[in-house]
């Protein structure tokens, strides 16, 4: 324990009487202190000191452990430890009635009296010893006491000597803290002053900042959008004069197609008036043959043929024996020749010197660009 233990209480309790037989057996051991049992036995100071002074009932495992490094038999202590709890909860339940505990009770509480008592006779040199300790712990109790009194004494001077002090001292700590205070102020007011007018210049500042920041975004804004136009007016430029250079192309093209559709229908006329003409001399020939063996029928019906399919009269023969004959020998046929059907596109006598021109149209004005507004408008 390292000093001598604190005479425990006799307040009756089976378990004050468990204690103190744990005490004798501790200094029956050589009484090790706190901190050998706690290297011993492995529970710490605040347990070992309740087990010790009785305030609170202690398991098998401490109770066992501690009489086993004491050197005491464990089991007959454990056996002793169920007998005083059941006496414990007995002394309880008898105090809480109020003197109306069972006999069984009162018998119990009477026999831990007379078992604590004997030990008391039986062993009065640990009576004296424990007055003895009493005494001494009195005694030191009251040197103790003594020691706080004069300490107390002590520290109340010097407590009335600061009080005095601090009173002396109230009215330089008033003007002080006025002081203070006053000085407080005006630095205040000071830093208010410098604030706002940090605060104006830094608002000046950055008016000036955003009204620089806005006119270069302005300018650059200016400057994108007259390139964005520029641009535009290059790109319509440019893509107006494609389109006009295409339908100029187109327009050319259509022409060329009705000069070439021209010059077709013109091939196509010559080769049937080519072929007419050929048809009408085979014809000719045998009508002439017919006429030379005295058929004079089927000369009047090749001619009908002839006339019929639009081929007598519809060309010049101006050579061979296939010149066209006089309008008096052709009166004797049933019927005058008509004229060829005139092209549906072009007007008569367009075939000349082996150039084809075709007529205009009375609707067409050639390819036109829609009028745009100029670039610089």
């Amino acid at each position: 324990m390292g000093r001598n233990m604190k005479p425990l209480e006799d307040d009756g309790r089976p378990l004050t009487s468990f204690a103190a037989d744990l005490r004798e057996l501790h200094r029956a051991a050589g009484a090790p202190t706190l901190t050998v049992l706690n290297q011993k036995s492995g529970y710490g100071q605040p347990r070992l000191s309740e087990l010790f002074n009785g305030k609170r009932m202690p398991s098998q495992e401490l109770v066992r452990d501690v009489v086993t490094v004491l050197g005491g038999d464990a089991d007959q202590w454990v056996e002793r430890l169920e007998v005083v709890k059941e006496a414990e909860r007995n002394f309880q339940t008898g105090n809480a009635q109020g003197g109306s505990a069972a006999p069984e009770v009162k018998i119990a509480q009477l026999e831990a009296e007379n078992k604590r008592l004997r030990q008391l006779v039986e062993q009065p040199n640990t009576v004296i010893a424990q007055a003895r300790a009493a005494l001494e712990y009195a005694g030191r109790r009251a040197q103790a006491a003594a020691d706080l009194e004069r300490r107390a004494n002590s520290s109340l001077e010097r407590v009335h000597v600061q009080h005095q002090l601090l009173l002396s001292r109230i009215p330089e700590a008033e003007k002080q803290v006025a002081t203070i205070i006053s000085e407080g102020v005006n630095r205040a007011a000071a830093i208010e002053l410098e604030g706002r007018e940090r605060h104006q210049e830094i608002v000046e500042q950055a008016r000036e900042q955003a009204s620089q920041v806005i006119r270069k975004a302005e300018q650059a804004a200016q400057q994108m959008l007259q390139t964005a136009e520029k641009r535009a007016k290059e790109h319509r430029a440019s893509s107006y004069a494609s389109v006009s250079q295409m339908l100029t192309d187109i327009d050319q093209l259509r022409v060329e197609a009705e000069q070439a559709v021209a010059q077709a229908s013109a091939h196509r006329t010559s080769l049937e008036r080519r072929a007419k003409i050929e048809i009408e001399r085979l014809v000719r020939g045998a009508q002439e043959r017919l006429e030379e063996v005295g058929i004079t029928e089927e000369v009047h019906a090749l001619e009908i043929l002839l006339r019929d399919f639009n081929i007598a009269g519809s060309h010049i023969a101006t050579r061979g024996r296939h010149a066209r004959r006089p309008q008096s020998d052709q009166s004797s046929s049933p019927a005058a020749a008509s004229p060829p059907a005139p092209l549906p596109f072009a007007d008569p006598g367009v075939a000349t010197a082996g150039r084809i021109v075709l007529p205009r149209r009375a609707t067409w004005k050639g390819w036109t660009v829609p009028q745009q507004p100029r670039p610089d408008e």
